[in-house]
């Protein structure tokens, strides 16, 4: 995404995240990691056990619209070529990481924002971004519960993060 594109987002306060979303029961979910970790993966899981719509496979955008944050899917959707015009409130943040059991944790404060920060798309060499990108993120943060789920590609990673998300 180009610096003036990017420019623009961020004058409305839209960023792009790297994360796959999925609508569950109304509400979104975004998976966020570096490439290969298995966002889509999981994605397609939660399609396949909780019959979701995928949003979007790689790219998302993200708004605050009337006091809450949305996640709109974009022409940007990776390997997974899913995207949609849909837009979905949202309810968690996802952190993956490939681990040989599946364990869930909320994250909060610098560790959360450190894993969100690496997956969004701005010119880090811009201060100005730079700055307006973190002030977005710390309120998303104190609006969206961010959680570190460590999976296999399997339904009880599903079945974890449904229910951490049911408490």
């Amino acid at each position: 995404m180009s610096e003036v594109i990017t420019q623009g987002f961020l004058e409305h306060d839209i960023f792009q995240l790297h994360s796959s979303v999925i609508d569950w029961k109304g509400s979104g979910i975004l998976f966020t990691a570096p490439s290969g970790t298995g966002k889509s993966t999981q994605a397609e899981l939660w399609r396949k056990h909780e019959d979701v719509r995928i949003i979007n496979g790689d790219k998302a955008m993200i708004c605050k619209k009337d006091g809450s944050y949305r996640a709109y899917g974009s022409p940007y959707a990776g390997t997974s070529g899913i995207y949609t015009d849909l837009s979905v409130p949202i309810r968690a943040i996802v952190v993956l990481s490939q681990a040989p059991e599946n364990r869930i944790e909320r994250l909060g404060g610098a560790a959360a924002f450190r894993k969100l920060y690496r997956e969004t798309t701005i010119p880090s060499w811009n201060q100005t971004f730079v700055e307006k990108i973190s002030g977005i993120l710390l309120d998303l943060m104190a609006h969206v519960p961010v959680y570190h789920l460590a999976c296999r590609p399997d339904q009880e990673a599903v079945e974890v993060l449904k229910a951490e998300l049911l408490k």
